[in-house]
C-alpha cells in the first residue's frame, strides 16, 4: 500500500507539473500574447523619446538586436546617403560596428505617398522590404521578445507609419493563430522636431510585420534622419517564455522528479544492505 501510495504521488507530481506546463503554453499562444505595453518618461517631460529610450538600453532594460530603418537621407538613388538599412545594435561592444547597418539601399520618397512595409524575422534571417526593394542579413540570430517603434520628423514634416498588424509564423513561414493589429504611429515637426514611440512586447520568433509608411513635406524636403523612423527588435528580461522554453522546463522537471525516485530507491537499498 506504501508502494501504491509512492506511485500515485509519483505520477501525480508529473501530472501536475505536466498540466502546470500546459497551462504556460496556452497562455502563450502567440495569436493571444502580444501586447502593447504604454511607456511613461523618466525625465522632466512627459514624452517617452531618445533619452527615456537610452535610460532602457542603458538599464538593461531592453537589448536591441537589431534594427529596421528608413528615413529621408538625400531622397535620391546616389550612394552618399542611404534611405534603407538594416542596422546593428546601437550598444554593440565594437564601437566600430555600433549602429551601422549589415544591409542597404537606396529610395526615393515621393511625398504623402503610402508604401508597403514587410519585416520578417526568422531567428536566424531578417528579411526587410519596403516599396518593393528587398534587404535581407544573416548577421543576426536568436529569439526576440519586444519592437519599439520610433517615428522622427522636423522641418515642417510628417513621419507616418500605420496599419501595422504582426503575425507569428512556424519555422516554415506559414501563420500561426490570428493577426494582431498594431495601428501606428505619427510625428509631425513644425519649427522644431517630434518624435513618437509606441512598445509592443510577448512578441514570439517567427513572426511577420507588415504595415504601410508615408513621409510628407511642405516645401524643401528635410534631410539625413530628420524624417525617419525605426523599428527596434530585440529582448527585454520581462519577457514571456517561448513555448519551447517552457517545453523544456517541463522535461527537465520529469528528470527531476525521476531523479529523486531513483535517489529514494537507492536510499532504501542502503538502508536493508546495513
Amino acid at each position: 500500500m506504501r508502494y501504491l501510495n509512492k506511485y500515485v504521488n509519483h505520477s501525480k507530481s508529473i501530472f501536475v507539473l505536466g498540466i502546470a506546463t500546459l497551462g504556460l503554453l496556452m497562455a502563450a499562444n502567440p495569436a493571444k500574447a502580444f501586447t502593447l505595453t504604454p511607456l511613461v518618461s523618466q525625465d522632466a517631460d512627459t514624452d517617452f523619446d531618445d533619452y527615456d529610450f537610452n535610460a532602457m538600453l542603458d538599464s538593461n532594460q531592453f537589448k536591441e538586436l537589431f534594427v529596421a530603418e528608413g528615413r529621408i537621407g538625400n531622397n535620391s538613388t546616389n550612394t552618399a546617403e542611404r534611405e534603407l538599412g538594416i542596422n546593428r545594435d546601437v550598444r554593440d561592444p565594437d564601437p566600430n560596428l555600433a549602429g551601422k547597418p549589415v544591409a542597404q539601399d537606396q529610395f526615393v520618397w515621393r511625398n504623402g505617398t503610402l508604401y508597403d512595409l514587410v519585416l520578417e524575422y526568422t531567428g536566424s534571417r531578417v528579411n526587410y522590404i519596403v516599396g518593393g526593394k528587398t534587404l535581407s542579413s544573416t548577421a543576426f540570430s536568436g529569439s526576440v521578445t519586444d519592437i519599439f517603434f520610433r517615428t522622427r520628423a522636423a522641418n515642417n514634416s510628417t513621419m507616418t507609419l500605420s496599419n501595422f498588424a504582426i503575425q507569428s509564423l512556424d519555422q516554415n513561414g506559414n501563420l500561426l493563430g490570428n493577426t494582431f493589429n498594431i495601428g501606428g504611429l505619427s510625428s509631425t515637426g513644425q519649427g522644431s522636431s517630434d518624435m513618437d514611440y509606441l512598445r509592443l512586447n510577448n512578441i514570439f520568433t517567427p513572426f511577420r510585420l507588415t504595415g504601410k509608411v508615408s513621409m510628407s513635406w511642405t516645401g524643401a524636403a528635410p534631410s539625413r534622419s530628420n524624417l525617419a523612423y525605426q523599428i527596434k527588435v530585440g529582448t527585454s528580461p520581462q519577457s514571456v517564455p517561448e513555448p519551447a522554453t517552457v517545453g523544456a522546463i517541463f522535461l527537465a522537471g520529469i528528470a527531476g522528479v525521476g531523479c529523486s525516485k531513483r535517489t529514494n530507491r537507492l536510499n532504501k537499498f542502503n538502508t536493508v544492505s546495513l
